[in-house]
């Protein structure tokens, strides 16, 4: 009985004492808490701290997990608010450590927004703020709106208002099939309440591009068209939902002068230029200054215009680009005196050239 005792008093000393266990370091920290999600359909808020001075504002940046399953059109928008007013959010969606778009202000206000055809697997959205600073931010993931139905067709003559839809490449795109029944000078104009951009394919390849050739920031592009089939591709600069407005017509006549014509100053003439090496390629145009003083001429062509200033068969000026595109442009100081303006295609190519020359530069 005492023996029997004298073991349980040793079971208790022993418990007491730790029960042998020698561990004297500090418990395991707690698991991380697991990165936030964004659902398709539900928010995800996430605060994001102020960039350490002197660093890029995306060091500060803060990664939501973003799944999908089904393939599809999704669109991401992050809506940033600090302090009471609306911060500017930064948005970037990633695959792995590909990054596969980046945005600012593609959303509403400073929203940022991407809008893109994703396959299913494991994503990453990073937020911060534009100018580093502290934001709460909101992202929310849906599946993108359906493409608005839009003509298909753009007849001659005939304004066609399309609904571009946000979005970056061929999601923020509309295309409209055009036919020229004969070769002549077209004009196609795309206007917006936003920043209308256009571009002229035939076969698949980009023919032109243009921007702001138009009124304001409206894109207009003017050129030689053969007949056949062409695509007028249109989309909104910043990759926003916009309306624009396409229009295709032969364009309006041009004065065509000879080879050798006068050249009023502040008109435009355009000139045949034959598909020549020099001299023949050469066309000359006649222009007699008056008063002394700096002056303005340009070439302007589809193609690649090529322009001097000529006195006396000396070549005074002579300039391939300074204008807008490939145009050519020449300021220069002219004494009173008879002068020619020289153009020429760069490769030596058959097209129009357009001269004007006027005072000032």
């Amino acid at each position: 009985m005492e023996r029997r005792l004298a073991w349980v008093l040793g079971l208790l000393v022993i418990g007491a004492c730790g029960g042998g266990d020698d561990s004297s370091g500090p418990p395991p920290p707690p698991p991380p808490p697991p990165a936030p999600r964004v659902a398709i359909g539900s928010p995800a808020t996430v605060t994001i701290a102020p960039a350490a001075q002197g660093a890029e504002p995306a060091s500060a940046a803060v990664s939501i997990d973003f799944s999908v399953t089904a393939p599809g059109n999704y669109q991401c928008t992050a809506h940033g608010v600090g302090g009471g007013e609306v911060r500017d959010a930064e948005l970037a969606l990633l695959m792995g450590t590909n990054e596969l778009a980046r945005d600012s202000d593609s959303g509403e206000g400073y929203d940022a927004m991407i809008t893109r055809q994703l396959d299913p697997g494991a994503y990453t959205l990073r937020v911060w703020e534009w100018r580093g600073r502290d934001a709460s931010i909101t992202v929310t993931c849906v599946p993108a709106p359906a493409a608005p139905a839009n003509p298909s067709a753009l007849l001659l003559g005939t304004p066609v208002t399309v609904e571009v839809p946000a979005g970056e490449g061929p999601a923020g795109q509309v295309e409209l099939a055009l036919s020229i029944p004969a070769e002549s000078n077209y004009q196609c104009d795309a206007t917006s309440s936003l920043d209308a951009q256009m571009a002229l394919l035939q076969n698949g390849a980009v023919l032109v591009e243009d921007s702001d050739s138009g009124e304001g920031v409206n894109s207009r592009i003017v050129r030689v068209l053969a007949p056949g089939a062409y695509v007028v591709r249109v989309w909104e600069w910043q990759h926003r939902a916009a309306q624009i407005t396409v229009t295709c017509a032969p364009a309006a006549p041009v004065q065509m002068a000879a080879d050798g014509a006068l050249l009023p100053l502040g008109t435009a003439l355009t000139v045949p230029v034959p598909a020549a090496e020099p001299p023949r390629g050469h066309v000359h145009l006649n222009l007699v200054i008056t008063a002394g003083g700096t002056y303005t001429c340009d070439a302007t062509s589809s193609n690649d215009a090529q322009m001097a200033i000529v006195q006396a068969g000396n070549v005074l000026a002579e300039d391939s680009d300074s204008g807008e595109g490939t145009n050519a442009r020449i300021t220069r100081e002219l004494a009173p005196g008879a002068y020619q303006i020289r153009v020429w295609e760069w490769l030596h190519r058959e097209t129009q050239i357009t001269v004007t020359c006027r005072p000032g530069s």
